[in-house]
């Protein structure tokens, strides 16, 4: 009997060790922990060595989609201010940051000012001027497309009105 408890227990083992081993990214996102979301940050920054465009893309696309971008926000900014990560690297993604933060603006502004004050109290002169660079680019990239929007608009106006007739 003992065997084939221990046979049981070793193939429900095995059986669930790939939902545990690869636990998905939202999933630890949800849980909330600080320490995952530093995970996932150092995985993106190991990810995309030597290509900062990526990194910077993958940081805004990681915070946007956090369940708690605030807390994605801490992760990001306690990986990029660490000693050891390379220079290159905390510029770009601090402009991902940036580039999150004038995004979720649009939504909530709030939760975007707790960002920013939470970038000012790092106190990392490098990575403040590179999350406002990144934060001034999307917000340019941002009014740039409503222009063209508003643009289309009005350009889809008929110049005189259409007849019944």
């Amino acid at each position: 009997m003992k065997k084939f408890l221990s046979a049981l227990c070793l193939a429900v083992a095995v059986a669930m060790a790939p939902a545990f081993v690869a636990t998905p990214h939202a999933v630890a996102q949800e849980a909330g922990s600080l320490q995952a979301m530093e995970a996932d940050i150092e995985a993106l920054l190991i990810a995309h060595a030597g290509d900062p465009d990526a990194f910077a893309a993958a940081i805004e696309e990681y915070v946007i989609a956090s369940g708690d971008p605030e807390l994605a926000a801490d992760a990001v900014i306690s990986v990029l201010t660490r000693p050891t990560t390379d220079p290159e690297m905390k510029v770009a993604g601090g402009k991902g940051l940036g580039a999150a933060i004038a995004l979720i603006g649009l939504t909530d502004p709030t939760a975007a000012a707790n960002m920013q004050a939470k970038v000012e109290a790092s106190g990392d002169t490098v990575l403040q001027a590179a999350v406002a660079e990144g934060n001034a680019e999307r917000t340019a990239s941002i009014l740039r497309q409503q222009q063209q929007q508003q643009q289309q608009q009005q350009d889809s106006t008929p110049e005189t009105p259409v007849s019944p007739n």
